[in-house]
C-alpha cells in the first residue's frame, strides 16, 4: 500500500489579505468558504491532520471526517510580531526584519527560526507511516520547510516560493525517503 501526503495550505484569513502576521486564532474569511467545499471532491483522504491553528482546523472540517490537530505541523512561531502588521515591524524594527527574510537562522522576533521549523518539519515527516492517503491542512510556511527538506535544497529556497491558500502539494513514501509527486488537474 502506498503512503501519499497532501500538504494543503488552510483558507486565507484576513490577517492574510491585509498583510498581518497571523496568530493561532484567525479565523478563516468569509469569502473562502464557499471555495470549501470543492476540497471534498478533490481529495478523498483516510485521515486528515491538522494545525491546531483555528483556520487549519476550520479548513480541515471540509474532509467531513474524523481529524486530529498537530502541534507538528503548527505554523511558525513568530514571536512578538505575531497579530502586527508587517508595515508596523518594518517601521519599528527595519533590521531585524530584513535579517528575518533572509536568514533562515534568524529568530529576531523572538519565536522560532526557519531552522527550528526545518527541524520540526522533518520530525513530523518520519512520524508519517501511515499506509493510504493523508491531509494535513498547514500553513504556507510549514510547506515551503517541507519542500526544501524533500528536496534537499537550501533552506533559503523557501524565500523564492510563493503559495497560495488552499494550495496543495503532494508527496509519496518509498522506503525512507519522500518523494514530491505533481498530479494531473484534468
Amino acid at each position: 500500500m502506498k503512503n501519499e501526503l497532501i500538504l494543503l495550505c488552510h483558507a486565507a484569513t484576513h490577517a492574510m489579505k491585509t498583510g498581518m502576521f497571523p496568530t493561532l486564532h484567525d479565523p478563516i474569511e468569509h469569502l473562502e468558504r464557499p471555495r470549501l467545499s470543492a476540497l471534498a471532491s478533490v481529495y478523498a483522504p483516510d485521515r486528515v491532520i491538522t494545525s491546531p491553528s483555528h483556520a487549519a482546523v476550520e479548513t480541515g472540517r471540509t474532509f467531513g471526517i474524523e481529524m486530529s490537530a498537530d502541534a507538528q505541523w503548527s505554523d511558525l512561531d513568530r514571536g512578538r510580531w505575531q497579530g502586527r502588521s508587517l508595515k508596523e515591524i518594518y517601521d519599528e524594527e527595519t533590521s531585524a526584519l530584513s535579517a528575518w527574510l533572509s536568514e533562515p537562522d534568524s529568530a529576531a522576533h523572538g519565536g522560532e527560526s526557519l531552522e527550528a521549523l526545518q527541524g520540526r518539519v522533518r520530525r513530523a515527516l518520519d512520524r508519517q507511516r501511515d499506509d493510504g492517503t493523508t491531509v494535513i491542512v498547514t500553513h504556507a510556511i510549514v510547506v515551503k520547510v517541507v519542500l526544501a527538506v524533500v528536496l534537499n535544497a537550501p533552506l533559503t529556497t523557501v524565500y523564492r516560493m510563493d503559495l497560495e491558500p488552499l494550495s496543495a502539494v503532494a508527496l509519496t513514501r518509498a522506503d525512507d525517503t519522500w518523494r514530491l509527486r505533481c498530479k494531473s488537474s484534468i
